[in-house]
């Protein structure tokens, strides 16, 4: 339950008791000037630190506040903030002309997987070093020893074992809906599918429109975090054992060679028997789905004209401040699969979220002093005091290890296991990605048969897969790239 008043006054109380238990909890660091600790140069350095565009001018305003809480205890740097493109392939254009060219900023946003990337094609700097050193503004604790080991690991390049950038955010995708709707019509919170299905048929009966569900475009993001959660269900233990570096996250070469032998097969209902249980959930989302993007169908949620929407954390200050909320809201995780269902259903629930997210990296052409200050100023990033900073603001979930969420988050600790495969993400393959939405959308509508979808998506995965091997001359005589 989110009340506002409530809300704001724990939010206060928590802020001022992290805050006190970081200072009191650095002793060992305390009385250290942080940058005689992390060695940042005695003469002038200039720093450009770009980050996606935010959304809202208070996001803007945070990072400004972090930069000038850095400055302030170092009098010889300055920091400009700089903005990138927060539309996915824009951005990732603005970040590779950047790269190539030389003109990118000196702390640039990313992704984890494109860091792998770039590290491999010689454009980011190394900072697996850093890592064995302490972090001066986390009470000299060895910085790798302050994040989260699952996600740490996942920084790591699959092939070197590098690590060329630091992870602020981990993302968690909850169902929001209106507490105010589930009262009056005396519905309760659902954990399987067949409650949550229960529930929309209700919610229809009565009159109200279930469900806000954007389907527009492959960047909505609705379809793609519904067949994740799904495929993980009835799937996930069919390639553990191509998990070859054992972190519980299937990357690309993995995936390459789950498909290249045969085990990842999107014609088998081994792997998509959940789409006619998308079709049948379409039935109570709002009119118009596939033309709805993610803004419209949040503002249709906001309006109180729809009972409930898929969205993640970086929603939920949105949702909160919004003046056009009249309601009380809370938030739930999408419901899991029974045997009912599906028979290879795990009946338990597979999050989204624990991967890294809110990436940044230092591009190789930073050097000398600059690249200490900005490896610093990282570590300064990537502290307990930021992290709640960020938490409360920005309602942000840290990656670190043992920094408590604070009470704006509750509702987004994870209540089941993380997804293992996600091939279907824009960063792994993305035609299949477009395909799953645009094809989708027909399938969706009735215009194509089910076997027809699944023959195409087969079809882009084979392909598109093929050619990761033979680029990245990844085979089984090679343990595709292990070896």
């Amino acid at each position: 339950m989110f009340k506002r008043k409530s809300v704001l006054l724990s939010m206060a109380l928590i802020l001022a008791t992290v805050v006190s238990g970081c200072a009191s909890g650095n002793n060992s660091g305390a009385n250290k000037d942080p940058a005689s600790s992390a060695g940042t140069a005695a003469k002038s350095v200039n720093l450009t630190f770009a980050v996606e565009t935010p959304k809202d001018e208070e996001t803007k305003q945070v990072w400004q506040e972090i930069i000038t809480g850095y400055t302030s205890k170092h009098e010889n740097v300055s920091i400009k903030l700089d903005y990138a493109p927060n539309d996915g392939d824009s951005f990732r254009t603005w970040l590779t002309t950047g790269l190539i060219g030389g003109t990118s900023p000196d702390i640039i946003p990313s992704r984890y997987t494109w860091t792998h990337e770039d590290f491999n094609k010689d454009l980011l700097a190394d900072l697996t070093p850093e890592y064995d050193k302490p972090n001066p503004y986390a009470g000299d604790k060895i910085w790798k020893d302050t994040f989260t080991p699952s996600i740490l690991n996942e920084m790591k390049n699959p092939t070197s074992g590098n690590i060329a950038g630091i992870t602020l955010q981990t993302l968690s995708i909850r169902v929001f809906y209106n507490q105010d709707l589930f009262e009056k019509n005396n519905l309760q919170i659902p954990k399987t599918w067949t409650e949550f299905i229960d529930v929309q048929s209700k919610l229809k009966a009565s009159g109200v429109t279930p469900f806000a569900f954007a389907n527009s475009k492959p960047g909505d993001n609705h379809f793609l975090w519904t067949t994740n959660m799904m495929t993980n269900q009835i799937a996930a233990q069919k390639v553990r054992s191509y998990d070859f570096n054992a972190n519980n996250q299937l990357e690309l070469n993995e995936i390459a060679a789950a498909v290249d032998e045969g085990v990842i097969n999107l014609e088998s209902p081994d792997w998509t028997g959940f789409m006619p249980l998308i079709k049948e959930w379409s039935q109570y989302w709002a009119k118009g789905y596939n033309a709805m993007s993610g803004d419209a169908a949040k503002e249709m949620f906001l309006r109180g004209d729809a009972a409930m929407m898929l969205a993640g954390n970086f929603e939920l200050k949105t949702v909160q401040d919004s003046n056009a909320r009249k309601f009380e809201f809370g938030t739930f995780a999408l419901p899991y699969l029974t045997k009912q269902e599906n028979p290879n259903a795990a009946e338990k629930n597979f999050e989204l979220g624990g991967y890294p997210d809110l990436v940044f990296a230092i591009p190789k052409k930073v050097t000398g002093d600059k690249l200490t200050t900005a490896v610093d100023f990282l570590k300064y990033l990537s502290s307990p005091e930021i992290a709640t900073l960020m938490g409360n603001k920005m309602y942000v979930t840290t990656t670190l290890a043992n920094v408590e969420l604070p009470v704006n988050l509750n509702g987004f600790q994870f209540v089941g296991e993380r997804i293992l495969v996600n091939f279907y993400a824009a960063h792994i393959d993305k035609k299949l990605n477009e395909d799953l939405v645009k094809i989708g959308q027909l399938y969706l509508e009735g215009s194509i048969s089910e076997e027809k979808y699944k023959s195409e998506l087969q079809k882009t995965l084979k392909a598109d897969m093929t050619t990761v091997l033979k680029t990245n001359n990844w085979s089984k005589e090679n343990g595709y790239g292990i070896k």
